[in-house]
């Protein structure tokens, strides 16, 4: 990781370090592995310049350690070692755009498939995408989109073979919400974008299909982008020097084995007609008629805990509240084998509460299953009575066995949408990733609040793993 701190944050590369440093030392506490002295050099000698010369000796002896003690046949300690980085040389690659933390990279990966070329502007995402998986440093592009298309040139050698285009371009512009951001086009009576910067990041996705040209692609968004899907097919075409199909979907997550409602708009496209009319019609095969896994499958196993005891304190972790990291062993239901492919995790990360105020923790205490804000138990106690028309979901205690409501980013301001069923408190991070059906030991780095962000903004990982699944069947 000192490889990607050095890369992308050298104004607080020390401060990462030192994080780093503390991090990879609990671990060594939990496994019983004693730092080392050493006089050979384990990391880069141009980190010297950014650190103290105490810190580097540190970091050098623990990396020294690290290899003397075999991470690499371990399987949390070898996500630290920069030389288990590769170059991808799968057949079936893929390149995301938009990756966020790789929700649907981590669906196209379990189907098979290798990333080759990652991209968003969320540095804290690339890092947890970096941090779970093997591609090397240079096939990840931090910053706009923008800058990629206008200097393809130096970054279309990676493109080589690969077979897929994945890609959720930010959605402001496209939601329902949003009526000012369509026009009804004079002659064909159709609703089409009006040209506003919201709508720019989906015009650079579409310029990388016409440069890459795969042989099919992914695009995820909103339900509001269906009104205007015959313009997104009119835009991909325009830069296209081939003919592509297209087929639509609206799928609703909880019918593909994700204990969550949340209904996407999934645009597969492909060069070969018959081959995308096969892939809908294998996706909608895959669609259960009745959710398979209830919200309490996906808490199952996990310890208990309460809200965090510290206020303006959100790195505060305790036996109380949850940590960042431990060593637990925990018993895992048909659910938790799925989305963990049958392995055993020995750390629980990501899973600790943030603070909440006594009037809120009240409201937790009382609401029943399934009440938000307008329930007569919290009428006399509610901050925002007068306002409740427009709050009523400023509260929601989830219910245990029926899935999860749509897990969203705003997590990360708060979680009173999310209010744990059985508990006094908000859903973990780790709660929340696993409704997203990420696997235990997908690690999110990065801030409390930040983790949140980047599960609420993922594509759940086996939706997108049904999808690339079909797909497959055609490359």
């Amino acid at each position: 990781m000192l490889e990607f701190y050095h890369k992308y944050h050298l104004k607080n590369f020390k401060k990462k370090s030192e994080k780093l440093l503390d991090e990879i030392l609990k671990i060594f506490q939990e496994e019983d592995i004693y730092l080392e002295e050493t006089d050979t050099l384990e990391i880069s000698s141009k980190y010297k310049e950014f650190l103290e010369p105490e810190l580097f000796t540190k970091l050098n002896e623990l990396y020294f350690t690290l290899r003397k003690n075999e991470a690499k046949k371990h399987p949390l300690l070898r996500k630290y070692l920069p030389e288990l980085k590769r170059q991808p040389k799968s057949e079936l690659l893929f390149a995301d755009f938009f990756s966020g933390a790789g929700g649907l990279s981590q669906g196209l990966i379990n189907a098979g498939f290798s990333p080759a070329f990652v991209n968003d502007n969320y540095l804290d995402a690339l890092e947890t995408y970096y941090f779970n998986h093997d591609l090397t440093l240079d096939r990840f592009f931090y910053g706009d989109i923008s800058e990629l298309v206008n200097n393809i040139d130096e970054y279309v050698h990676f493109f080589k073979n690969v077979k897929i285009i994945a890609g959720g371009p930010p959605c402001q512009g496209f939601s329902t919400a949003n009526r000012q951001n369509f026009e009804i086009d004079s002659e064909s009576q159709e609703k089409r974008f009006i040209e506003d910067k919201r709508n720019i990041l989906y015009k650079q996705f579409v310029k990388l299909l016409g440069f890459i040209k795969p042989e099919f692609f992914i695009m995820e968004n909103v339900r509001g982008m269906r009104k205007v899907e015959n313009q997104i097919e009119e835009d991909i075409k325009d830069v296209m020097d081939e003919d592509y199909f297209f087929n639509p979907l609206v799928l609703d997550a909880q019918y593909f084995g994700v204990p969550q409602s949340r209904k996407r708009y999934i645009l597969i496209g492909g060069k070969n007609f018959l081959s995308t009319e096969q892939i809908k019609t294998g996706v909608l095969k895959n669609m259960e008629k009745e959710n398979k896994y209830k919200l309490q499958d996906a808490l199952f196993g996990l310890p208990k805990i309460e809200t965090n005891p510290i206020k303006l304190s959100s790195d505060y972790e305790s036996e109380k509240n949850g940590y960042n990291v431990r060593k637990i062993s925990l018993e895992q239901n048909e659910f938790l084998r799925d989305i963990n492919n049958n392995k055993e995790i020995e750390y629980l990360w990501n899973h600790r509460s943030r603070y909440n105020n006594e009037n809120d923790l009240e409201i937790f205490r009382r609401l029943p299953e399934g009440g938000n804000s307008l329930d007569d138990s919290i009428q006399d106690i509610l901050v925002y009575k007068n306002r409740k028309h427009i709050f009523r979901d400023k509260y929601f205690k989830l219910i245990r066995n029926e899935v999860s409501k749509t897990i969203t980013s705003h997590m990360q301001y708060d979680c009173h949408m999310y209010i744990h069923p059985e508990q006094c408190r908000g859903i973990s991070p780790r709660e929340a990733a696993r409704i997203q059906t990420f696997p235990d030991d997908y690690i999110f780095r990065g801030s409390l609040n930040s983790w949140y962000k980047q599960i609420g903004n993922a594509v759940p990982v086996k939706l997108a793993e049904v999808i690339a699944k079909e797909i497959k069947h055609y490359i």
